[in-house]
């Protein structure tokens, strides 16, 4: 085949090397005997009327004249070589593409990931601030309840207590709010028998005949004997002085105790009209006084502030002097004996 026409395939994409089974530093005896196979293998003697391989034995021919001259298959090889390095590069530049893509896709999916993270959080984050929010204005109702529920029963113990005590201006009527046990509580002396050395069991009142007696002024909180057992004493002495039995008496309101202090001589007095045996009435107790030997501070400031009244009034038959009753002066002063406007 004329020059020109074989350099006109040098410039052509068939890989003669390839179709002749040779390489790049083949000789030429190897050339021909490759060339020897090839045309033997796709002669169209041999395979028919097969038109690919009739095509593979006429460019197999076309490789031999190409190869076996020097200046074409110089051409050829540079042609085949600059487009084996095209290759090269076309395959190295889509590796990096590909990775420059597959690294791209990494990011947008990180990045995605991360946006659905974010989002993801900031839902469980209005979740749990709903939830706290919810369980906020439960715990707040449930106090509320429960301070409404403690202020009606205030009420209502307010209630019950307004209507199992009366009171006047605020201040019970039974007098016990703030008066002191002391203040409540009065003492009883009644000599013992001076004709026995020994007292019995029989001449002194029990425990339960002081609290049937003494309750008719108000009603009694404890009754308590002192000493329930005492000798003669001093019975050398031409004055004979008898000991006494001692009994504490515990009022529940400062006006029973009052009433015992004032109305015991006039319970004597009368008993003695009645003419009653001592030893079952009020004659046999010697006295009754305060606890304290004095009366409450609250009651002894109201009885100086009535003399005075009495002393600056125009002058009059005076009665006998009494101390205030307990009853109103509680009805005018507070809890604490301080005098109301």
């Amino acid at each position: 085949m004329p020059s020109e026409d074989l350099k006109t395939y040098a410039t052509s994409t068939t890989d003669f090397y390839d179709l002749l089974g040779i390489t790049f530093e083949s000789s030429q005896r190897d050339l021909d005997r490759q060339w020897r196979k090839t045309a033997l293998k796709y002669h169209p003697d041999k395979v028919g009327n097969d038109p690919i391989a009739k095509e593979k034995f006429h460019l197999a021919q076309i490789g031999y004249d190409l190869l076996s001259d020097p200046t074409t298959k110089a051409l050829y090889d540079n042609t085949r070589n600059a487009r084996s390095q095209r290759k090269r590069q076309s395959e190295l530049f889509e590796g990096r593409r590909r990775q420059m893509k597959d690294d791209l896709e990494a990011r947008e999916k990180g990045v995605k990931r991360a946006r659905e993270e974010e989002v993801g959080e900031e839902e469980a984050l209005e979740r749990e601030l709903r939830r706290l929010a919810e369980d906020g204005k439960r715990r707040r109702k449930e106090r509320e309840d429960a301070l409404r529920k403690d202020l009606e029963q205030e009420a209502q113990t307010r209630t019950d207590a307004s209507n199992l005590s009366p009171s006047h201006n605020g201040v019970p009527m039974n007098g016990t709010s703030s008066v002191s046990e002391l203040d409540r509580t009065i003492k009883i002396r009644w000599p013992i028998n001076p004709s026995t050395d020994e007292t019995t069991s029989s001449t002194l009142p029990t425990e339960q005949d002081i609290t049937t007696l003494f309750s008719t002024f108000g009603p009694i909180d404890a009754v308590t004997m002192l000493n329930p057992k005492l000798r003669l004493a001093n019975k050398k002495k031409k004055n004979k002085k008898h000991l006494a039995a001692v009994c504490m008496v515990q009022y529940s309101s400062i006006v029973g105790a009052h009433a015992a202090v004032e109305d015991f001589p006039t319970k004597q007095q009368q008993q003695q009209q009645q003419q009653q045996g001592e030893e079952q009435g009020w004659k046999r107790f010697d006295s009754v006084a305060w606890a304290a030997d004095r009366e409450p501070d609250f009651l002894s400031s109201s009885s100086s502030s009535t003399a005075s009244s009495a002393a600056a009034s125009p002058a009059t038959t005076t009665p006998a002097r009494r101390s205030p009753n307990p009853a109103s002066f509680l009805l005018n002063t507070g809890n604490d004996g301080a005098s109301r406007p």
